[in-house]
């Protein structure tokens, strides 16, 4: 038996090109051929030829490694790699004290890589752990014992780490990061990730027993994109696959459908099912209905959203751009965060997919490095999109925001992406773009004064064109005309404060039934909110003051009262005294609340 030239590889490393020989059918590399391409074209440069992957996790770098390793198999290379064993490095097997420990066994590895380097190619998965002292036992050590001989040409290896390491450690070492040639691994799109889950379809089927319909595969893609940001294509729809696949297969099932992968969904998320299959056509005859129970008091302006979200979903806008884009115009309190809310709510499935940044924390030089990050820190806006792409970004209050501020927005509104701080591609496609603004609300006000709030579809143009000439003084023209549409909120009526009125008493009521507790009152309740909580000028907010503090506060002091209590409550309020007349004008009426307690069957 013949002494191996390389017992530390051998004992220390996996042989990837073994492993793809035994099983050469698997190990299928779809949509990464420029990737490859890339390896191999830097591997055969006379210097700095040793390449190194970098990108997010779940992107796929380990696997084209292994696609590497394939070609070479399969000889669809030049020849001067046929030869070439590709050998996989996990730095955490050398931690062990046998062999000498940690440092005598990285050396032995680097020794007998310069002695056979035609016939070896080391692959060092997470190569930044060899960097920085203190990070593991050695890790300094290791760098320095690299550097030399990467340096000098006398191996060839293949790192990889992601984008957050390279920053944090590689970049660090300026004689190391000179060392590698870096070889960007982005996240494949949607569409790709579909190209690769059909590609190794069949994998998953034999493995499983199984046949995975081309509608899962689809589902897979979508469903993972809207509800798994945090993670990366193409690993996480694989997962859903492969945990779909794994389930069907202990029920005895033999068709995995998109339901299946909604079942994934639900048990990942705890989202209903009957939310994730939803069809986009039922959302969006939804939309306006969800819209008008939440926004009162503002038909027309409900209306025109509904209006451009089901446009762009039905396919009618520029792909390449936000889903829609919005300025609602109008005073304080008339409802337009609140139709942020409830659109992010109809479109998104939750309110709390609304990502929400107040423009006046943008008003110096320099917002803009906080809304994209740097090379140390994250982006708050760049961020939030990335971990919810399928979101309502508010802007509240854009004229505060910086001139700088307003050109990553002109960027968005054109190209519909980002590049933040760390050179990553963002993407805004899937987003609804909500700017609120005060500018122009005297103008509003003064125009429903005198031609009320019921305007002709004529009117109404001629006072938006006056509206967007009056803008021109916080926003330049291009800024303007690169958003979707802009919406004039009314000023709010009496009828309406007394329909606001209303839906906060019903959220008020749900609240107390969860503690066995009911509310009665009648009609005259409701006149005295809407007589004291009435203001033009402030719209919604001081009727639900008003609410908070004689309602609310009063409710909530008698439940304390009551706490432990196993019967049901009944709280009755009467308002006692006269509404104020043309002779009496002070209000002299005042709320009684009366209990009473009733054991539930």
């Amino acid at each position: 038996m013949t002494m191996s030239k390389t017992p530390f590889l051998d004992k220390y490393t996996e042989n990837l090109t073994e492993k793809v020989l035994r099983k050469i059918d698997s190990f299928k590399l779809v949509g990464r051929d420029k990737e490859v391409d890339d390896v191999f074209a830097a591997l055969s440069c006379m210097t700095k030829n040793s390449p190194i992957l970098v990108g997010d996790a779940g992107v796929g770098k380990t696997a084209i490694a292994e696609g590497i390793a394939a070609r070479i198999v399969r000889g669809e290379i030049n020849s001067q790699f046929l030869d070439v064993v590709v050998r996989n490095l996990e730095l955490a097997t050398l931690m062990s004290d046998e062999d000498g420990g940690f440092i005598i066994k990285f050396k032995n590895i680097i020794k007998e890589l310069k002695e056979n380097k035609a016939d070896n190619l080391l692959f060092i998965d997470e190569i930044h752990t060899i960097m920085g002292a203190g990070r593991i036992q050695g890790a300094l050590d290791a760098a320095n014992v690299i550097k030399p001989v990467l340096s000098r040409g006398e191996i060839q290896l293949i790192g990889a780490t992601t984008a957050d390491e390279f920053h944090d450690y590689i970049e660090e070492d300026e004689a190391m990061e000179r060392r590698f040639q870096k070889i960007i691994v982005n996240e494949p799109s949607a569409e790709e990730t579909v190209e690769i889950l059909e590609g190794i379809r069949e994998k998953y089927e034999k493995f499983h027993n199984v046949k995975i319909k081309t509608s899962a595969i689809k589902s897979s893609v979508l469903l993972a994109e809207r509800y798994i940001p945090e993670l990366n294509f193409p690993d996480k729809a694989l997962d859903l696959i492969d945990g779909a696949c794994a389930r069907a297969r202990l029920r005895g099932q033999k068709i995995i459908t998109e339901k299946a992968i909604a079942l994934m969904i639900q048990g990942l998320k705890g989202i209903p099912i009957t939310t994730i299959l939803k069809e986009e056509s039922t959302r969006l005859d939804e939309v306006e209905n969800i819209l008008k129970l939440r926004v009162k008091g503002q038909n027309q302006a409900v209306r025109d959203v509904a209006n451009a979200v089901t446009i762009a979903r039905a396919g009618m806008q520029n792909n390449n751009r936000p889903l829609a884009s919005f300025m609602f115009l109008g005073p304080t309190g008339v409802g337009k965060t609140e139709l942020a809310k409830a659109l992010t709510e109809a479109m998104f499935d939750d309110e709390h997919n609304m990502i929400r940044l107040d423009m006046s924390e943008y008003s110096q030089e320099g917002s803009s490095e906080k809304m994209l990050g740097s090379r140390k820190t994250k982006g708050i806006l760049t961020e939030a999109v990335k971990m919810k792409p399928y979101s309502v970004i508010l802007l509240d209050e854009i004229e505060k925001g910086n001139r700088e501020v307003h050109d990553l927005l002109l960027q968005i509104l054109d190209d519909g992406r980002l590049t933040d701080g760390r050179g990553r591609l963002i993407s805004f496609k899937n987003t609804i773009i909500v700017m609120t603004t005060n500018s122009g609300a005297e103008m509003i006000k003064n125009n429903a004064e005198i031609m009320g709030t019921e305007l002709s579809e004529r009117d109404q143009m001629q006072f938006l064109q006056r509206i967007t000439n009056a803008l021109m003084t916080d926003f330049r023209p291009e800024f303007l005309n690169r958003i979707g549409d802009k919406i004039i909120f009314n000023m709010l009526d009496k009828e309406t404060i007394r329909e606001i009125a209303i839906k906060n008493i019903e959220i008020l009521q749900k609240r107390m039934k969860k503690q066995k507790a009911y509310l009665l009152y009648d009609d005259k309740l409701l006149d005295y909110l809407v007589d004291n909580g009435s203001d033009k000028s402030n719209g919604a907010r001081p009727i639900e003051r008003f609410i908070t503090k004689k309602l609310t506060a009063e409710v909530s002091k008698i439940l304390l009262e009551h706490r432990g209590n196993e019967e049901a409550l009944f709280i009755t309020v009467r308002v006692n005294g006269e509404a104020p007349s043309l002779t009496e004008a002070l209000e002299r009426r005042t709320l009684i609340f009366s209990v009473e307690s009733e054991r539930l069957k």
